[in-house]
């Protein structure tokens, strides 16, 4: 049998469905072939996949479609066995991973069957630590599914560059796995394919993708016969035995990712298929180095027989106290265990991903789409600064930015390139039914909510970050009306009209006229960081060289208070927001701002407010629309005054109109 060469020093081997190797292993110089009992390959195998962890966005190739579904195809981040994974961009700007299934398995019509009745699933879980599915449709010419991106490395990966995890990485890699899992048995799926290449590692916590391995899910096996399901060394002893698989199969599974994560080894090393199930049958995993807090449960979900491990809610209770007594918290807690994880993940998890794909994605995006900005082919003019140019320098400077600020907004797993996401569902779960009709389950399929992209509502800071500057980069343009005034002075003005984002540099464009409360009213531009007088012919001036109390300066006021750039960079260095529906409230010192808003303090306080002894701080209300972009801002900054209390300085705006274009001309 030929193989053909590997093209590139990274793709890794890739299998076809029934040869049981180890993962990672690859055909030696010496092969003679493969063993007798493997299956022949499908014909036009892909041999050699491209990297899991999706080091870029490469550039669509010749026969790519334009758009799957709701997607506008802007680039490959993968392919394997069962399908090419391509970044989509929807209408909204919004991003995911479009998985399009293989023609070879589009034309099995066992396959589609299956992989109506998997998708229909897949839509119901509801793990914070689970990739969430977007959209997908059963009944194409070639199916497909989108979920969306998560920016990070696989478990495998991460622990090959950085090391075995410990701490708040180790804890909450358990306890968000442990979460996700009971998620997904929540609804009658069983993953069963637990292993490292199938946990990313993100900043927002550990996520679980690929869910599980082919069966029918009405417990009638879709797989061929004597075929053991899942990767050698990874899978269950009742894989091996042929006993029913159910959710104490992920219990197993869940112990050997968390010894792995701990060693950073294989639990049961690097062998033959046939070594590694002696192993799985008969040696005990070393859990020496998984901390005390978790090695009992480690050590009961070993067990090999299912029936005397744990539950995975049991699991999950109890990883989740070992992790509160690990920071110190004794007695009972008020929510409940999913909850409590959910929270201290944003609080402690600082595992980084990596998303070096982030700003190739946008490149991609608008050289990939053509015409889809209006086919200018050229740069637009834009009060005089060229748009071509400054979406160019955006994405330049973004590139650091997006590698701090995780884009879980618009986010895509890599879908386990090697396999495709399909679920088994326990025999006796609610949703074990038999599928209904082609026709009604394709009706289905596209009506359902989730057949077209679902705006995901941010939760962290990052996460709003990240959402806003993509939002404010698709529809930069929009109309304002603000207020604010100074604590114990007169210092006050009302304002109103045009803006530009621009998130990078930190310099929005405004056309407004401003009525201070002691001056008259006037008309102000402010472009590419300078402030005009708004009359022909009038001289630039910098906004970093107004005084506090001359009539200029309260253009200042306005560009450091109601500016888009403002709220992006006050949300980027918050530590944390509060959410309610899509209002979120946070603060921080005076001593982290920047830009327009820390030359307005620093002028109205006549010195850095960096300084040591300043104590001042800033909260902020900031409510936005159901595509992440600000409709109101309550900025208020609080200087504590020894036997005086709080003085609070107030500046609300609110915001309307948002559009893909606008115009400030300089004067």
């Amino acid at each position: 049998m030929r193989i053909a060469p590997r093209p590139n020093p990274q793709w890794t081997f890739n299998p076809p469905p029934g040869w049981t190797v180890t993962e990672g292993w690859e055909p030696p110089a010496d092969w003679a072939g493969p063993e007798p009992h493997w299956p022949a390959p499908p014909p036009s195998w892909p041999w050699w996949v491209e990297p899991a962890h999706i080091p870029d966005v490469s550039a669509p190739r010749q026969g790519d479609p334009a758009e799957v579904g709701p997607y506008r195809i802007v680039g490959r981040l993968g392919a394997g066995g069962m399908g090419i994974v391509y970044a989509g961009v929807d209408a909204a700007g919004r991003r995911a991973a479009v998985k399009l299934i293989h023609d070879m398995h589009a034309t099995n019509q066992e396959f589609r069957v299956r992989f109506r009745r998997e998708v229909a699933m897949l839509r119901r879980v509801q793990g914070s630590c689970c990739v969430r599915m977007l959209a997908a449709d059963a009944d194409a010419r070639q199916p497909w599914l989108a979920t969306e991106y998560i920016a990070g490395r696989t478990l495998s990966e991460h622990v090959r560059v950085e090391g075995p995890l410990s701490g708040d990485g180790l804890y909450g890699l358990a306890a968000g796995l442990a979460e996700a899992l009971v998620a997904v048995h929540a609804v009658g799926v069983v993953h069963r394919d637990l292993k490292p290449s199938n946990v990313m590692v993100s900043p927002q916590g550990p996520r679980l993708v690929d869910f599980g391995i082919a069966r029918a899910l009405d417990g009638t096996s879709l797989t061929a016969t004597g075929h053991v399901i899942g990767s050698p060394g990874w899978v269950s002893p009742e894989d091996y035995t042929g006993a029913p698989a159910g959710p104490a199969a992920d219990v197993y599974g869940w112990a050997l990712v968390v010894v792995y994560a701990a060693t950073g080894k294989q639990p049961y090393g690097a062998s033959r298929p046939e070594a590694l199930a002696y192993r799985v049958l008969t040696a005990t995993v070393d859990t020496a180095k998984v901390p005390e807090g978790l090695r009992p449960t480690v050590d009961k979900a070993l067990a090999k027989t299912p029936e005397t491990r744990p539950s995975m809610d049991e699991v999950l209770a109890v990883v989740a106290d070992a992790w509160r007594d690990h920071h110190g918290e004794l007695g009972p807690t008020t929510s409940d265990p999913a909850t409590d994880v959910t929270a201290r993940l944003k609080r402690v998890w600082t595992v980084q991903g990596v998303d070096a794909a982030a700003h190739q994605w946008d490149g991609a995006a608008r050289q990939g789409g053509g015409g889809a900005r209006g086919g200018d082919g050229g740069a637009r003019q834009q009060g005089g600064i060229a748009v071509g140019d400054r979406q160019a320098a955006r994405v330049r400077s973004r590139r650091e930015r997006l590698r701090r600020v995780s884009p879980v907004v618009a986010v895509v797993a890599a879908l386990g390139c090697a396999g495709v996401i399909l679920l088994n569902v326990r025999p006796d779960s609610p949703g074990a039914q038999r599928p209904e009709s082609s026709a009604a389950t394709a009706t289905d399929a596209r009506s359902s909510p989730l057949a077209s992209p679902v705006a995901s509502v941010p939760e962290t800071a990052a996460d709003l970050a990240a959402a806003l500057d993509l939002a404010l980069d698709a529809t930069p343009a929009a109309t304002f009306s603000s207020q604010g005034a100074f604590a114990e002075s007169a210092v006050s003005a009302q304002a109103s009209g045009s803006l530009l984002s621009r998130v990078s540099p930190s310099e929005d464009d405004f056309e407004m006229r401003i009525t201070p409360s002691d001056t008259p009213a006037a008309d102000y531009v402010v472009a590419g960081g300078d402030l005009y007088v708004d009359r022909p012919g009038a001289p630039a001036k910098s906004l970093t060289d107004q005084k506090a109390g001359s009539a200029d300066w309260y253009a200042l006021m306005v560009a450091g208070t109601a500016g888009p750039s403002v709220i992006h960079q006050l949300v980027q260095n918050s530590a944390d927001v509060r959410r309610t529906d899509r209002t979120y409230s946070g603060g921080l010192p005076t001593t982290r701002t920047s830009g327009p808003l820390r030359m307005l303090l620093d002028s109205w306080r006549g010195g850095n407010v960096g300084e040591e002894n300043d104590n001042s701080y800033l909260s902020y209300k900031l409510t936005v629309d159901a595509d992440n972009r600000p409709t109101s801002f309550v900025l208020t900054w609080k200087v504590p005054v020894s036997g005086s209390g709080t003085y609070e300085s107030e500046f609300a705006t609110t915001y309307s109109g948002w559009q893909k274009t606008g115009k400030i001309s300089k004067p």
